[in-house]
């Protein structure tokens, strides 16, 4: 082949490597050098490697035994436990309300869907509430464990929580909930605005399940009382009323504070030796709303005789 041909074709190729796109370029550049530098320190990093510069990753990463120095982190989790229980307080403090004026609103309806649901929420706040103080209780023997310099605390937290758990949540609805102050109020709130009369133990409002055992004293519980919305001073029914707080007395405002201004401190409600005073006087808003709505009920019950009255004679 005459050398003025093969010269053209070495021309052509070169011009051809020449016209590459600079990107093209840059990437067989790229590849070249990485050919010929090695593997890259990602690669050397990589997480099929556990020595990185030197560290021992699986090493470092290993959970480490919880020690004395440790108290007050976990002392910080009883305290985030503490401000989560307020909050669920302020929940069952709402979900009490809304039941209420659901109750007074549908009072006349046999069946609310709006209390059924409530008193649905306010079982799982209750178990919350439950699970919160499980936690709380078992850091505090980890808190004692690790100032005594004994056992394993982080497994024993998490099976010790398991296990309450467990323990927890195998009772009956009876079991868990019957003695709750929270529900208890829930459902005499609930009691006043749709039902007379006093209101039964909380135990016979929950349906029986297995495990129940009908007979047994443990179980065993005060029900409800009739709510007296008399003031002791007056005798009449209560007119913005203000509770005391050393017993939980009330009376109406304008009484209360002429007996309290006239020198008495002793709480005129019969046979109470508590302390009365302005500075125990606090007013009671929810009171106020189950007073208003026993006026309406015994206005209703008065209109409903007279029209039996009329409808008989």
């Amino acid at each position: 082949m005459p050398s003025s041909t093969r010269r053209r074709r070495v021309d052509d190729s070169e011009e051809e490597q020449d016209v590459a796109p600079p990107s093209q370029r840059r990437t067989q550049a790229s590849t070249s050098a990485s050919a010929s530098a090695g593997p890259s320190r990602s690669q050397r990093n990589s997480p099929t490697s556990s020595i990185t510069n030197g560290i021992d990753l699986t090493a470092e990463l290993r959970p480490q035994p919880l020690g004395k120095e440790h108290i007050s982190n976990i002392n910080g989790l009883m305290a985030d436990l503490k401000a989560q229980d307020s909050s669920i307080a302020k929940c069952i403090e709402l979900l009490s309300e809304t039941a209420e004026q659901a109750a007074e609103a549908f009072r006349h309806q046999d069946e609310c869907p709006q209390l059924e649901q409530a008193d649905a929420d306010l079982r799982e706040l209750i178990d919350a509430q439950a699970e919160k103080a499980i936690r709380k209780s078992v850091l505090m023997e980890i808190v004692q464990d690790l100032q005594a310099g004994v056992g394993d605390p982080a497994k024993r937290y998490k099976d010790e929580v398991q296990k309450k758990l467990d323990a927890y949540n195998k009772q009956t609805s009876r079991k868990k909930y019957a003695k709750n102050t929270d529900y208890h109020n829930f459902k005499n709130v609930v009691w006043v605005a749709r039902e007379e009369g006093a209101m039964p133990p909380v135990r016979d409002l929950i349906p029986a399940e297995e495990g129940d055992d009908q007979g047994s004293d443990d179980d065993l519980e005060i029900g409800g009382v009739s709510q007296n919305f008399r003031c002791p001073l007056t005798t009449n029914l209560l007119e913005d009323p203000l509770t005391n707080t050393n017993c939980t007395h009330s009376y109406s405002r304008s009484a209360i504070m002429e007996y309290v201004a006239a020198g008495n401190n002793r709480c005129p409600a019969s046979s109470c030796t508590a302390t009365v005073t302005q500075r125990t006087l606090k007013q009671d808003p929810a009171l106020s709303r189950k007073v208003a709505a026993f006026k309406r009920r015994e206005e209703e019950r008065i209109i409903a005789r007279r029209q039996i009255s009329t409808v008989l004679y």
